[in-house]
């Protein structure tokens, strides 16, 4: 199927992703996450765009926006992550490419996909075990969505009554999974999936390589907290989709 030019898309809300160049932990720093929300706030009132939902994790971002001028989307992006890229470079002392290709972009098409995409962005954090809960995690929007910070011209885009709220999944649930596919959900995936390696790795202190018992741990810590594939998390590890069958029926 061809690609769709962005503006010649009807729609005006779009899930957007941004992610490290070579996948890196851009967003690692506490700063940087502030950074980078100081400049979506500042970027989406200058150009007229409303942030329905945001969530910044170490190394990616999830952006759920509305606009009623296509353009400005583009725009928007392209200052954000040109602001980021040049502030990062100079705490860092470094140069050279910090954004990973152009950011993706994902048109929302029915009120149930918005839904879903919400819930989807605010519980990333949840997914990768960094938190418990989405108002938990401070690099989000959740609690400002919560008390409709949120313009009713846009609320009312999204319900028929602006006044109910959205019923986000029981997070205690580690296993819940949004049906609803996002952007590339492989590499998404992978992005949570390290993120769980990077909590296991601090809350057991140790070096995760190839050691088989570590190995096998990891597999099922993960496979406990996200709802994937053997063959998925085999392909995401390096390592067989026997060898991931044969950890979890050690469990």
């Amino acid at each position: 199927m061809s690609r769709i030019a962005r503006n010649q898309m009807e729609t005006t809300f779009f899930h957007n992703m941004t992610q490290g160049i070579n996948k890196e932990y851009i967003f690692e720093e506490n700063r940087c996450k502030k950074k980078y929300i100081e400049l979506l706030q500042k970027e989406a009132e200058a150009l007229d765009i409303n942030l329905i939902a945001f969530t910044i994790m170490d190394n990616h971002a999830h952006i759920l926006l509305y606009t009623e001028n296509i353009n400005h989307m583009s725009l928007f992006m392209k200052k954000i992550n040109g602001k980021f890229a040049m502030y990062y470079n100079y705490i860092n002392e470094r140069v050279g490419i910090v954004f990973r290709n152009r950011y993706k972009s994902q048109p929302i098409l029915s009120e149930k996909q918005l839904i879903n995409c919400i819930r989807y962005i605010f519980n990333n954090p949840v997914k990768a075990k960094i938190v418990f809960s989405p108002e938990q995690y401070i690099y989000s929007n959740f609690k400002d969505f919560q008390v409709s910070h949120i313009s009713e011209i846009s609320l009312d885009k999204i319900y028929k009554n602006i006044n109910h709220l959205i019923d986000f999944p029981n997070t205690k649930n580690q296993n819940i999974m949004i049906e609803t596919d996002f952007l590339d959900t492989f590499e998404d995936t992978e992005i949570i999936i390290k993120e769980l390696i990077k909590t296991y790795k601090k809350e057991n202190e140790v070096a995760l390589g190839k050691n088989t018992e570590e190995m096998k741990k990891i597999v099922q810590y993960v496979k406990k907290n996200i709802n994937v594939s053997h063959k998925h998390l085999a392909d995401i590890l390096q390592i067989s989709k026997t060898t991931v069958s044969r950890y979890m029926k050690e469990e």
